[in-house]
């Protein structure tokens, strides 16, 4: 084969693998994944509500405050273990307007749900992705945009699609108290408790990322087992070091070993001469 057309190939192919869009530019996004059920909770005041689950998070974002993304859109993405940045899954995405109407997809199709139940089609709030990034149409410059995407693990790193304030609640029975068992970048700065799940939560957050790792709150008591084991046997060897000492001074001085200098006379001059 002409090398000048195997060049061209292998050109295509890094630029495939390594671009930021595919080839053919963009790739829509997954129409019945955007269609799934979810409920949200909209009645907060804050710029970033986040709830974690076992295998997935929510979050709920205040668009005015967005900060990425061209006028009219935002952008999402996540880090995976290598620190690539690859575009986020987005799953049941809503969008809630300042009057109460929902546009969310239906059937595949974006779709303007309104208080009274009527429904319509729209042509906004559509979604690509590119290898890195997650990119979605705002239907309007102020409302919440609100999505699921599937998470794993005891830590979860949220690159920041919107800054101000924010409150991330925990998994049910977990928390992120005790700095050796859990880890909260930028620290928050008030902490309050729903039912089985703790809330952190920020005045302002204005950095690129927020990282949170907590820990089930049986394992603070494993932890806890843990150190009262180790302290009882750090006790028990101090002690049986102290008894080997006593033990081993008491053989020197049956057997004569121990002498007492302060009472030795032999500096003394000899008798007759003193």
């Amino acid at each position: 084969m002409d090398r000048r057309l195997l060049a061209a190939v292998a050109v295509v192919v890094m630029f495939a693998l390594a671009g930021c869009t595919t080839f053919f530019g963009p790739d829509p996004a997954d129409p019945e994944q955007l269609s799934a059920d979810a409920e949200y909770d909209y009645d907060v005041d804050r710029d970033a509500y986040i709830v974690l689950n076992r295998n997935n998070y929510t979050a709920v974002y205040n668009v005015s405050a967005k900060v990425t993304g061209d006028e009219g859109t935002i952008q999402f993405h996540r880090t995976d273990e290598i620190t690539i940045e690859r575009a986020l899954e987005l799953r049941a995405l809503q969008f809630r307007h300042t009057d109460g109407t929902i546009d969310r997809y239906v059937d595949g199709e974006p779709t303007r749900v309104h208080p009274n139940g009527t429904t319509e089609p729209i042509a906004t709030l559509s979604v690509e992705t590119t290898r890195h990034r997650t990119i979605v149409e705002l239907p309007d410059d102020e409302g919440q945009l609100a999505f699921t995407t599937p998470r794993h693990g005891k830590q979860q790193t949220f690159e920041t699609a919107v800054h101000g304030s924010y409150e991330i609640a925990l998994p049910p029975n977990t928390d992120a108290a005790i700095p050796l068992l859990s880890r909260v970048t930028p620290s928050n700065d008030d902490r309050r408790e729903v039912g089985d799940r703790v809330h952190l939560q920020w005045d302002e957050v204005d950095s690129s990322i927020v990282i949170v790792r907590w820990y089930l709150d049986r394992d603070l008591w494993l932890f806890g087992g843990l150190a009262l084991v180790l302290t009882i046997a750090g006790l028990v060897g101090s002690l049986h070091y102290y008894r080997g000492i006593e033990r081993a001074r008491k053989r020197r001085e049956e057997v004569g070993l121990d002498v007492d200098y302060e009472d030795d006379d032999r500096d003394e001059p000899p008798p007759g001469m003193r």
